[in-house]
């Protein structure tokens, strides 16, 4: 293993690894760009403690342990995959998402091809991406979180980033439209969304999960909106996507729920299209009737899903209830 020594502007810093336990020795520039521990190439945009210990260039040491150790004020969403976790701390908001690891069965098919030490990687693979599609979205602006601390030295990794504002687009749309939307409004919203989504694949954001809920928008009905994109664990930022990928991601954020029109849709993909879109899609009657048939076979799969387990209502699996409005997820509630 090769150790490469820190340039003569880099700056030694003593920074803690475990709650209550040692400082090791870590190099730094006083601006936070790349750095080489124990011959692991650091991402650009980040000071690492080592390669299981990464912190956001606004972000120290003692700030990091606060943020993993302060009581959660709700628990935003759960699954198999993990937990995704509300904090605050000194009247600042958060996201702390706490991952469970890679699947045994998975990691047994890695082992065979990779060493330990690229083992432990894959065993938390999902957050590391996460956190690289963060910082190189952060370098050219896009609507992503901010990276604040990566911490996989525990039986856990944990990932804290900045909070986004906003609501799930359908959950947004839902309560707009429940309050006399202006039609005018509408079709500026729509206007307004197939543009920033144009912008954000454009520059090379590429996901398997653009679906609604983790597209958020916040700000008033009339506007000025603001977009967010949240959930980047299937996130790379680099070349541009494929045509079939941006195919995809189009259908998954268009796959909404029946209280949103088709025309509303459709408005968004048209300005998807002038905004350049057809230099991405090709043949604007193509990239059309493609997008339009993706939608509808993600459709037809979520209601023999939603059937097979004994949900038969039409808003089923949207997280609306019967009067259309967003229902609060069940677990949203701090932990006693």
């Amino acid at each position: 293993m090769i150790i490469v020594p820190p340039p003569p502007s880099v700056v030694r810093l003593a920074c803690p690894i475990e709650p209550g336990g040692y400082h090791l020795p870590c190099t730094a520039s006083p601006t936070g760009s790349s750095v080489a521990v124990k011959g692991v190439r650091v991402p650009r945009d980040s000071i690492s403690i080592h390669d299981r210990f990464l912190l956001g260039t606004e972000c120290d040491s003692l700030l990091a342990r606060q943020l993993l150790d302060v009581t959660e004020d709700s628990i935003v969403a759960s699954g198999r995959r993990g937990r995704l976790e509300s904090i605050e701390w000194q009247g600042r908001r958060y996201a702390r998402k706490v991952y469970l690891p890679t699947g045994p069965a998975s990691l047994r098919g890695i082992a065979r091809r990779f060493s330990r030490g690229l083992l432990r990687h894959w065993r938390w693979q999902r957050a590391f991406r996460s956190w690289r599609a963060m910082e190189a979205g952060l370098r050219i602006g896009l609507p992503l979180p901010i990276p604040w601390v990566l911490d996989t030295t525990g039986e856990d990794a944990v990932l804290i980033s900045s909070w986004t504002p906003g609501e799930p687009i359908h959950h947004w749309v839902a309560r707009c439209s429940h309050h006399g939307w202006r039609t005018n409004d509408q079709f500026g919203f729509c206007r307004w969304i197939g543009s920033r989504l144009q912008q954000v694949l454009s520059q090379g954001f590429d996901t398997r999960d653009l679906a609604p809920h983790n597209v958020l928008v916040s700000g008033p009905a009339e506007g000025p909106w603001e977009l967010g994109i949240v959930d980047l664990d299937d996130a790379t930022v680099g070349r541009v996507p494929s045509r079939h990928k941006l195919i995809t991601a189009l259908a998954q954020v268009g796959h909404l729920p029946p209280t949103i029109s088709a025309s509303m849709r459709m408005r968004a993909i048209d300005q998807f299209l002038d905004e350049d879109g057809d230099e991405l899609l090709g043949p604007r009657r193509k990239a059309i009737s493609d997008i339009s048939n993706a939608v509808t076979r993600m459709a037809l799969s979520k209601k023999r899903k939603m059937i097979a387990e004994g949900r038969n209502e039409p808003l089923a699996g949207w997280g609306l209830g019967a009067d259309g409005l967003p229902v609060p997820f069940s677990g949203a509630a701090p932990r006693r």
